[in-house]
């Protein structure tokens, strides 16, 4: 039955690499998403005149937020990151710098309904990634942020968000090259008379360009030709359009039944090392949180209407550690004298080359390696001790801080 509100159901969000030959990718195992903005605007007045005379609005302001459950592949990782596997070593918030994507969710009238509508963000990037234990008998949780500059809703004729992609075969050296849209046709934009196509993105030599219409292609709306001025073999074309079916492809999102569904904090070992030290299993830890944000300037330039700066000025990765109070062992690690029963620990003598590692396995007989996390250079910023009331057992608190976070699914890239 066709409800008359929409329920998350029928919903499922996929993202759309903007860099690179990257195929787009659904976003599985979404606990929440939400996406909106603000509009910066003034209000003109001036001498003489009672109300406003006009208002100047300044670039849209978009966000969007995301929250999985983590199942231990890097599929979303990888595909945030604009990348198609993981680089040797590991991934690192660098990947994500100059990585956009598009977001849709897609928005039917029931589960396996009919399509209403698709929501559009379009051009986002990676502001915050976070990794939540909220206790020890939590599932784990990925959150991401995002930022961009535009919210589009695709409805009626417009409701299908169609991405074609295709390759220029050999032959061809600076010339013209055809492209066929027939399944689906396009459909006009109905803001922007004889707009038929959002966005061709041309992948050459590795290099992604946003190329124009007019003066590097053209599209026939009477033929459904899109075509290429000055093509090049092996040049790949992303074309992304609306339309009013999904074509003989059908429906782009699937539901992923192959990887595990969720991963307990039974599954993980989170240790502390300093230096060449020992390494230290955390085994009183009732809590852990990982926010890594990449600090980005976000400015327009004149004769752009969007926001084409967006680069990274500076990353931030924050760690707080909760347990229960026995001993001292994590201030030991923070002294650098894991293991060495030390006499006094001194907050002013902590280092700051401290390593976390956090391994997630398949199960709690931790056999299976999944995925892991590595943060290195960590120094500690505040520490809470003895936290409790009368008649309660004592916790305590730790907050790190560093620059850095590596993700990897080969084992090796987080014990090195």
């Amino acid at each position: 039955m066709t409800q008359a509100i929409r329920h998350a159901k029928a919903c499922k969000p996929r993202i759309y690499p903007y860099n690179g030959d990257v195929a787009p990718d659904d976003m599985d195992r979404v606990q929440s998403f939400s996406g909106g903005g603000n509009q910066p605007f003034e209000m003109l007045y001036e001498w003489g005149r009672e109300d406003k005379m006009a208002v100047d609005f300044d670039i849209l302001e978009a966000t969007a937020t995301a929250t999985q459950l983590e199942y231990g592949t890097m599929d979303t990782y990888l595909t945030l990151a604009n990348l198609s596997a993981v680089p040797s070593g590991g991934l690192d918030l660098d990947d994500f710098s100059n990585s956009k994507v598009d977001i849709i969710t897609v928005g039917k009238d029931d589960y396996e309904g009919n399509l209403e509508q698709t929501l559009w963000l379009p051009k986002l990037t990676v502001d915050s990634i976070t990794l939540n234990i909220a206790d020890a008998e939590a599932r784990l949780e990925r959150s991401f942020e995002f930022s961009g500059d535009a919210i589009r809703r695709l409805r009626y004729d417009n409701k299908y968000f169609i991405y074609k992609k295709d390759t220029t075969p050999s032959g061809y050296s600076t010339s013209a090259y055809d492209i066929t849209l027939n399944d689906p046709a396009p459909k006009e934009d109905p803001n922007y008379s004889g707009v038929y196509i959002f966005r061709v993105l041309r992948v050459r030599s590795g290099t992604t360009t946003e190329i124009d219409l007019t003066t590097d292609y053209t599209y026939d709306s009477g033929t459904n030709v899109l075509q290429v001025l000055s093509a090049t073999t092996g040049d790949v074309y992303k074309i992304y359009y609306s339309s009013d079916s999904w074509g003989s492809a059908g429906d782009p999102t699937s539901l992923n039944d192959a990887d595990d569904y969720f991963l307990d904090a039974d599954s993980v070992t989170v240790t502390l090392q300093s230096g060449s030290g020992s390494e230290v299993e955390l085994d009183l830890l009732t809590s852990l949180n990982i926010v890594a944000t990449l600090n980005r300037i976000e400015e327009s330039v004149i004769g752009n209407d969007e926001k084409v700066l967006k680069e990274v000025e500076s990353k931030t990765v924050t760690v707080t550690l909760g347990g229960r109070v026995k001993d001292s062992s994590i201030e030991e690690i923070l002294m650098g004298q894991a293991g060495n029963d030390w006499g006094i620990t001194d907050a002013q003598l902590y280092k700051d080359d401290i390593k976390l590692r956090v391994k997630v396995y398949e199960d709690e007989t931790k056999t299976t390696f999944k995925i892991g996390y590595k943060i290195t250079g960590l120094f500690m910023t505040t520490t809470t001790q003895d936290e409790g009331n009368a008649n309660e057992f004592l916790t305590k608190g730790v907050t790190l801080q560093s620059d850095n976070l590596l993700i990897s699914d080969t084992l090796l890239d987080i014990t090195s």
